[in-house]
C-alpha cells in the first residue's frame, strides 16, 4: 500500500520522461544485465538480517562507534554492497512496477533501499576513519548513482527516498571533505553535468488525477458489477483504519453514486492544484494554504484522495538545497573560500553564507527547514 501522505503512483509512464530504455541485444531482445535494478535487488536479498539492536544501530550511522556489532555488519553485508556498486556503473534502471495496480500498489525495494544505503554509508564512514580515502569516495559517487536511479521512476514516495539516499550519501562524505580534495569530484561530477529527468510537479499531480481519483472511480464500479455491493469492501480495503494510519483512515458514503459523484468532483481539484504547482515556490505556498482549506471543507475525500503536494514541495527544495550546498563545498575545497561568491543560492538572492569553523567551514541557505537555515557543515567533528 503506497504512503498516502505523499500517495502518488503513475499508471501512464508516457506522461513523462521515461528513464533509459532498456538497452536491446543484437537479436532484439531486452538485454537484462544492462537493467541495473536486478543488481539491486541480487543487493537486497543478500541483505543480511537484523535484530532490534542491530537495526538501531545502523540508524545511527554516522555516529555509533565501530564495534564489534558495527564492524560485523559492514563485513555480512559485503555481497550486497558491491552488487551495489555493479548496479552502479550501469545507465538504465527498470523497476518494472505494474502501475496498474494503482493504489494497491506495493513497493518492498524503498525499505530495502534505505536500509542498503545505510550499510554502504557505514561502511564509507569507516574507510574514511582508516584513511582509504579512494574506497570511500567511491562508497558516496555510487550512493548518489543509487539515488539518481531511484529517481528516474516518477512516483513522489520514491523520489522521496532517493532525496533520503542523497541526504546520507552527503552526511558520509561532509566531515571528511576536506581530506578528500580531488578524489571526490571525479565521482559525481556527472551526476552533476547530466541531471536526471524527473517528473515536474504539474506532471505527478495530474497523474495522480488518474491513479488515484480515476482509477479508483472504475475499480469501485467494477467491484459493484462483480458483486453488488462489495464496492463498500473495496473502499474499506483502501481507506479503512487497518490500510493505514487512522488519521487517513475516511468512511464510505451510503451509496456507491454518492461516492462516485465526490471523487468525480475532485478532478477540477487536480487541475487547480497542477496549475498552482507550476508557480515559482513563493507563489505556490502563499496558495496553497487557500487551496487545501476550499476543497477540504468541500468534499471529505480531498484528504484520502489529493497528495499533500506542500509537503513533498518542501521536501524537494531541501534536497535542491543541500545537493547545490554539496557542489559549492567540493568547488570551496577544490579552489578556495573564494568559489562561494559565485555560488547561487536557489532560495535566496545571492550567493550561500561562508563561515569558517575551526575544523572546516558551514555554509547556508536562505531555505528554511523546520524554522533553521538549510546548512552544510563540511570538517571533521570533533571526538
Amino acid at each position: 500500500m503506497r504512503l498516502r501522505t505523499f500517495g502518488v503512483l503513475v499508471l501512464y509512464a508516457a506522461l513523462f520522461p521515461q528513464s533509459p530504455a532498456s538497452a536491446q541485444s543484437r537479436d532484439g531482445k531486452a538485454d537484462l544485465g544492462a537493467n541495473a535494478a536486478l543488481k539491486y535487488w541480487s543487493g537486497f536479498a543478500l541483505l543480511p538480517s537484523l535484530d532490534d539492536h542491530q537495526e538501531k544501530l545502523l540508524s545511527d550511522w554516522n555516529k555509533v562507534p565501530f564495534d564489534a556489532t558495527a564492524l560485523s555488519l559492514i563485513d555480512r553485508s559485503r555481497n550486497s554492497r558491491e552488487y551495489l556498486h555493479q548496479a552502479a556503473r550501469i545507465e538504465g534502471c527498470d523497476w518494472s512496477l505494474d502501475y496498474s495496480q494503482g493504489i494497491r500498489l506495493l513497493m518492498p525495494h524503498l525499505v530495502k533501499s534505505r536500509t542498503l544505503a545505510a550499510l554502504v554509508a557505514l561502511h564509507a564512514r569507516h574507510e574514511f576513519e582508516e584513511g582509504h580515502w579512494q574506497a570511500g569516495a567511491e562508497d558516496v559517487g555510487d550512493l548518489l548513482r543509487f539515488a539518481r536511479h531511484l529517481e528516474l521512476e516518477p512516483m513522489m514516495i520514491q523520489q522521496l527516498v532517493a532525496y533520503n539516499i542523497e541526504r546520507t550519501a552527503i552526511d558520509a562524505a561532509a566531515p571528511y571533505l576536506p581530506k578528500l580534495r580531488m578524489i571526490l569530484s571525479p565521482a559525481v561530477s556527472d551526476l552533476f553535468d547530466t541531471p536526471p529527468a524527473t517528473p515536474t510537479l504539474a506532471g505527478l499531480v495530474m497523474q495522480e488525477k488518474q491513479i488515484s481519483a480515476i482509477w479508483l472511480i472504475h475499480e469501485l464500479q467494477q467491484a459493484e458489477v462483480r458483486k453488488p455491493g462489495s464496492w463498500v469492501d473495496v473502499w474499506k480495503e483502501l481507506f479503512g483504519e487497518t490500510a493505514g494510519s487512522e488519521q487517513n483512515s475516511v468512511e464510505p458514503t451510503k451509496t456507491l453514486d454518492e461516492s462516485i459523484k465526490l471523487l468525480q468532483e475532485l478532478l477540477p481539484a487536480f487541475d487547480e492544484l497542477a496549475q498552482m504547482a507550476s508557480l515559482p515556490w513563493k507563489k505556490f505556498d502563499e496558495q496553497y494554504a487557500a487551496f487545501a482549506k476550499k476543497w477540504s471543507a468541500a468534499n471529505r475525500f480531498f484528504g484520502a484522495i489529493i497528495p499533500a503536494l506542500d509537503k513533498f514541495a518542501k521536501s524537494q527544495r531541501r534536497r535542491t538545497a543541500q545537493m547545490e550546498l554539496f557542489k559549492t563545498a567540493i568547488a570551496i575545497i577544490e579552489e578556495g573560500p573564494d568559489k562561494v561568491k559565485v555560488s547561487k543560492d536557489p532560495f535566496g538572492d545571492g550567493p550561500f553564507e561562508y563561515s569558517k569553523t575551526d575544523l572546516g567551514f558551514e555554509l547556508k541557505s536562505k531555505l528554511l527547514v523546520q524554522d533553521k537555515p538549510s546548512s552544510l557543515t563540511v570538517g571533521q567533528k570533533k571526538k
